[in-house]
This record gives structure tokens, C-alpha cells and sequence, in this order.
């Protein structure tokens, strides 16, 4: 498997990887040797000189400077995943043979140029170099590496090329930049990220005392962060790393606890280059503006590292010539407490711990206004922590707090959330927001409702009175009617009566003639 290289672009390295890839720093691609070829060697060699141009998967055709064309590459699998294996397959044909010191490089990027990776490799399994191409040959060279761990991007692009010490054999045709032969863009199997690590810090009543022995009650009732993981793939870390945090109206308070058999530091100048050899280390971009922030780092010796950044990876310098690089200071107190002996490589120590109080002014580094400060309990900052080791003979060794996933801890988009608490370490549930305008739109309209409703009753209660006085009318209609009835049979019936008192009976006269 062909070795990884990481390289970031910048005035100082900050990226690991796991340990299953190995990796280092670099500057330019990787010398790579050779050795005398046996004769089974030999025979490798023949069996991956064509006798015909393949059609591969990837054509190119790119001609580098008349001597040599790049055809194309094939890759296995067709779809690539990060921190797995990938096999590429490239087709050289040698027009002129490119000469002696004449070494084959090849580079990785994430879509559209996004990070870098050298895997450079001695051409078919590293038994036939460059140097000793024959013209007219077409040469398969295929080789294998492990993407890193946290590329999740949408394509692979990959590059290669021929160069000699500082200097690349031109591509005259064929995609290309900086005489990079583009093989062409593998598509990528992304993953889900990681979300984001979130903490909500609890406001303290009384300031713990900055000595870096986190024993008062205060430490003891803040949460862990719980341990720090690997900063490229987020799985556990080979070193022991947690952090808790408090803050009041002055200050943020931080704490770390190092687990350490080998605790040493020998930078002793503030602003000494204390990611070179053991340090922690804070990033707050407080405004979450992904822009400007500041950057802080302790070292075991209690040494100091501060510095204002503009924007990422530009330092103070960068928006005034006069000023120098780490000259912005913040007014942070720092405390050390190492468990073993500092500097004392051959004993066994057993860790180290870190105590400082920042004042929250400080966070704003140069920016004018910045973020208010004090916070308001439910006030979001984005902040990172991270911590570099450097056992005895060994390579150095990281380990962060939200892990950017990436070799580079100036992510800022990967930077975790702090919440500010209130003293139970609770964050209430935040009041909802009013629109003003539609607040007084709807209470107008309440209103209007209300002032139609108090009418519509004032109509019902209006048109129940008419209904009233109707009905009563009515009563008195019929009651009138009645009584009129009653009065004209009353007089009916005394007519009647009055008449049959005036009319003469038929036995009367009779009885008068008799009488004669």
C-alpha cells in the first residue's frame, strides 16, 4: 500500500491522521527508492508492458512535454469511501524516454481542489522507475492506498505527473494545473458528518481559584466534555483528554485534565510555537461569524501562546503591516498542575492539568464591537479545544473536543456550541419571538371581532325587544278583538231583549173581550 501524505497550506502544520495511515508533513512529493531487480521482479515488469493502448476507465491522453502521454487510469472500486482502500490503475506510453533523476508523482484532493494528500509511489510496485522507461513502451502501474478518514466529499480528484528535485516535466496538452495531469474525478460514498459537539456551561457564584488543581467544588459539579476523540476520524483517541467549563459575568473558566506518562515542555517565551511540542489549546469564534477568532494554548511549563485571526489562517499582520504575527495578547490567567516531573523524559508521570480564566472582553480579540458580553444565559459561542502530545520518540499525537475531521484544526464550521447556563446549569426554554406588526394586526383584528360581536348582541337584544313589542301587540290585538266581540254581543243581546219587552202577547186581548 502506497504511503499518505497530508500537506496543508499554511505557515504552520496542524493536521494527524489516524494511525492506520502514516502520515507526515510535507513540503514537495516523496523521494522514493529502488532496488535490483530480481528475476521474478523482472518478470512482473514484462507482464505490465502492453503490447496495445488500453481504453481505460478514466481517458486522458495528456502529453507531458513530447516525451511522455499519460492515456488514462481505471479505479477499484468505481465508487471510493473514506478510510478505505482505493486501487488506481494509470497507462503511461514513453515517446522519449523522460531520464535519469525522472520520478512519478501522484496527488489526491477532495472536490473542487478541497484538502491535499501525496501518494507518490515507485512505479509498478516499485520495480520499474521512470528513470528507466524505454520509448515506445506502454507501461500499466497500478498501486493501492487508503483514502484518509473524514474525506467526505463529493468526488476524488486525482492528479499525477513526472518531476525532478523542485521541478515538473511541463504538460503541454490534456487537463491539467501547475503541470498536474488531472486523471480525472472519482465519485466519493459520503457519509453523514458527525454533528457538532454541544455544552451547556454552568454560571458559577464564586471564581475557582486559578492554582490547576481543579479541586474545588465548583470543578467537581461541572460536566465533562467527556474524552476528546480522534480529530480527523472522530473515533477514540490514543491519548486521554477532558475538559470542563464554567463562567460568570468576567470571566470563561476552562479546565483540562491529561492523562501523560511523559509530561515535557521547553518553550518558555509567550508566543513560543507551543503546537511544536505539548500543549491545550482553545479556538473561540464567539460571533459564529466563521471568520474572525482567537486562538490559545497552554503549555505543561505554563507558557502562553495567544493570537488574534481575521479570518482563518491570517494573523494580525495581515490587517496591519505594522503590527507582528501573535502580537494581539489577551489578559488570560493560566495555571499548571503536572502529577509526576516536568521535563524528566525517563521517569513515568501520570498526567497534567490546566486551569485558566479568560475574560469574556477577550474573546472579541480586535474585533470592534464584537459579540456583548457579558452572555445572556441562552447566548451560543462556537468554540474548539483540542490537546498535542509528543511521547519520547514517538510522532506527535492529538486529540479534540468536536473533531474537524479533517487535518486541519482551524475548521471552523466543525467548532462546537457552548451554551451559557444559568447557576443549575439549565438553559430555560427560550421566550417566543413576536412579530410586532403581526402582533398589532391580530389585536386589531381581536378587536374588530370583538366590537362586531358586542354589536351583533346589541342587534339580537334590539331585534328581541321589536319581537317583544310585536308579540305584545298582538296580545293586545287579539285582547281588543276579544273584548270588541264580547261588547257587541253584550249589546246584541240587550237589543234583543229590550225589543221583546215592547212587543204585545196574543192571549191578552182575549182575555179583555171576554171581560165585555
Amino acid at each position: 500500500m502506497s504511503r499518505v501524505y497530508v500537506s496543508v497550506s499554511s505557515k504552520r502544520p496542524v493536521g494527524w491522521l489516524c494511525a492506520a495511515t502514516l502520515v507526515c508533513l510535507v513540503a514537495a512529493c516523496v523521494e522514493q527508492g529502488e532496488d535490483k531487480l530480481t528475476r521474478e521482479d523482472e518478470e512482473f515488469v514484462a507482464k505490465n508492458i502492453l503490447s496495445a493502448a488500453p481504453t481505460p476507465q478514466y481517458a486522458v491522453n495528456a502529453d507531458l512535454d513530447g516525451k511522455v502521454v499519460y492515456i488514462g487510469m481505471d479505479v477499484t472500486p468505481s465508487q471510493v469511501e473514506a478510510g478505505k482502500d482505493v486501487k488506481l490503475t494509470h497507462y503511461w506510453k514513453v515517446v522519449t524516454p523522460p531520464g535519469d533523476g525522472w520520478k512519478v508523482f501522484t496527488h489526491i484532493s477532495g472536490t473542487n481542489k478541497q484538502n491535499f494528500a501525496n501518494v507518490d509511489h515507485t512505479p509498478v510496485s516499485g520495480k520499474y522507475p521512470a528513470a528507466k522507461w524505454k520509448a515506445g513502451q506502454i507501461i500499466r502501474d497500478q498501486h493501492s492506498f487508503r483514502i484518509p478518514a473524514g474525506w467526505n466529499y463529493d468526488h476524488l480528484e486525482v492528479y499525477a505527473g513526472l518531476y525532478k528535485g523542485a521541478e515538473r516535466l511541463p504538460v503541454k496538452s490534456g487537463a491539467h494545473d501547475n503541470n498536474r495531469v488531472f486523471c480525472g474525478a472519482v465519485p466519493m460514498n459520503v457519509k453523514a458528518p458527525l454533528p457538532v459537539k454541544r455544552y451547556v456551561v454552568a454560571k458559577t457564584k464564586k471564581p475557582p481559584r486559578i492554582d490547576g488543581k481543579l479541586d474545588e467544588a465548583q470543578w467537581k459539579d461541572a460536566p465533562s466534555t467527556g474524552p476528546f476523540v480522534d480529530t480527523v476520524t472522530g473515533n477514540p483517541a490514543s491519548i486521554a483528554t477532558e475538559a470542563r467549563l464554567l463562567w460568570d459575568n468576567r470571566n470563561l473558566y476552562v479546565a483540562f485534565e491529561n492523562a501523560d506518562t511523559d509530561v515535557w515542555s521547553t518553550l518558555g517565551k509567550r508566543d513560543d510555537k507551543l503546537w511544536t511540542q505539548e500543549a491545550v489549546e482553545i479556538m473561540i469564534d464567539a460571533d459564529g461569524n466563521g471568520k474572525t477568532y482567537i486562538e490559545l494554548q497552554v503549555a505543561p511549563n505554563g507558557t502562553v501562546f495567544d493570537t488574534y485571526l481575521p479570518t482563518v489562517r491570517k494573523y494580525e499582520d495581515s490587517i496591519d503591516a505594522k503590527r507582528k504575527q501573535f502580537d494581539w495578547n489577551s489578559k488570560v490567567k493560566a495555571a499548571v498542575k503536572v502529577d509526576g516531573t516536568l521535563n524528566k523524559r525517563e521517569d513515568q508521570d501520570k498526567g497534567w492539568t490546566v486551569e485558566l480564566a479568560l475574560p469574556l472582553a477577550d474573546v472579541n480579540g480586535l474585533d470592534k464591537p464584537g459579540v456583548k458580553v457579558p452572555p445572556a444565559v441562552g447566548d451560543v459561542w462556537r468554540l474548539n479545544m483540542y490537546r498535542m502530545d509528543t511521547p519520547k520518540d514517538k510522532g506527535q499525537l492529538a486529540a479534540g473536543w468536536s473533531p474537524p475531521l479533517e487535518g486541519d484544526f482551524h475548521k471552523l464550521a466543525r467548532f462546537g456550541e457552548i451554551v451559557f447556563g444559568n447557576e443549575k446549569g439549565e438553559v430555560p426554554p427560550p421566550k417566543p419571538v413576536v412579530d410586532e406588526k403581526a402582533a398589532k394586526e391580530d389585536k386589531e383584528a381581536k378587536k374588530g371581532e370583538q366590537k362586531g360581536a358586542k354589536e351583533a348582541k346589541k342587534g339580537k337584544e334590539a331585534k328581541g325587544e321589536a319581537a317583544k313589542e310585536d308579540k305584545e301587540a298582538k296580545k293586545g290585538e287579539r285582547k281588543g278583538a276579544k273584548e270588541a266581540k264580547g261588547e257587541a254581543a253584550k249589546e246584541e243581546k240587550a237589543a234583543k231583549a229590550e225589543k221583546s219587552e215592547k212587543k204585545p202577547t196574543a192571549r191578552a186581548p182575549a182575555k179583555e173581550e171576554e171581560g165585555k
